[in-house]
C-alpha cells in the first residue's frame, strides 16, 4: 500500500467521520478494548491520527503498543496523544512489522477496506507469522448487507478515491478472507445500521 495517501484528508479527517457516523464511528473501534489482556503487545495497522491509543491507554495502561501508520500527517497527529515510552511509531505499512516481534493483538480500523480479496489475502499472510499463539485481532470495518450499503460505499469509494487516489474500488468480504485464514470468530456487534461491524478474531 503505496504511503502517505491520507496526508491532504488528515486535518479534517476525524471530523468528517464524526460529521458522517455521528459516535458510532467510535464507539465501535472501542467497543471490544475492555477484552485485551493487560499487559499485552498490541501492533495497531493504520491508526489514524492516534485518538485510539488515548482510550486503549484509559482502559489497559500496561499494554506496549506498536504503531504503524501509512500516513506521515496522521502519524505526526497520534505522536502529540500518545505517551511515546509505551508506543513504537513506525511510518509505513504491514511490511514494515519490526522482524522478529510477535503480538498479543492486533488493530486493524477501517484498514481492511483498502484491499481487495486476493490482495487482503496477502496481507494477511504477512502478518500472521508475527502473531503469538492464541493472538486476538480486533477488525472494525464497513460490511455490505443491505441496500442502502451499497449506495453509501459508493460514495465513499469514489470519495476516497478521488481525495487520497486508493486503489480498491470495493469493499472485500474482509469477514471471509479473516475466516479462510484462520480466524475464529468470537464476537462482534453491529452500528450505524449494522453498516459498522466490530469484530474479535482468535488466531490460535
Amino acid at each position: 500500500m503505496p504511503l502517505n495517501r491520507f496526508n491532504r484528508i488528515a486535518p479534517v479527517y476525524d471530523r468528517l467521520a464524526t460529521l458522517v457516523y455521528g459516535s458510532s464511528i467510535r464507539k465501535a473501534q472501542v467497543y471490544f478494548l475492555n477484552q485485551i489482556p493487560d499487559n499485552a503487545q498490541v501492533l495497531i495497522l493504520g491508526g489514524g491520527s492516534g485518538w485510539i491509543l488515548q482510550e486503549l491507554f484509559c482502559k489497559k495502561p500496561h499494554v506496549q503498543v506498536c504503531y504503524i501508520e501509512a500516513a506521515s500527517a496522521m502519524l505526526a497527529y497520534a505522536k502529540i496523544k500518545a505517551d511515546k515510552q509505551r508506543v513504537q511509531f513506525i511510518h509505513g505499512t504491514e511490511n514494515d512489522i519490526p522482524p522478529g516481534e510477535l503480538y498479543d493483538v492486533v488493530i486493524t480500523n477501517f484498514y481492511l477496506d483498502l484491499f481487495s480479496d486476493e490482495s487482503l489475502r496477502r496481507v494477511l499472510q504477512t502478518i500472521q507469522p508475527q502473531l503469538k499463539k492464541n493472538s486476538m485481532w480486533l477488525a472494525t470495518d464497513f460490511v455490505n448487507q443491505i441496500w442502502w450499503h451499497k449506495l453509501m460505499l459508493k460514495v465513499m469509494y469514489t470519495f476516497f478515491r478521488a481525495v487520497s487516489n486508493i486503489g480498491n474500488n470495493k469493499l472485500p468480504d474482509w469477514n471471509k478472507v479473516m475466516l479462510e485464514m484462520g480466524g475464529r470468530k468470537r464476537g462482534s456487534m453491529f452500528f450505524y445500521g449494522n453498516f459498522i461491524e466490530t469484530t474479535v478474531f482468535q488466531f490460535l
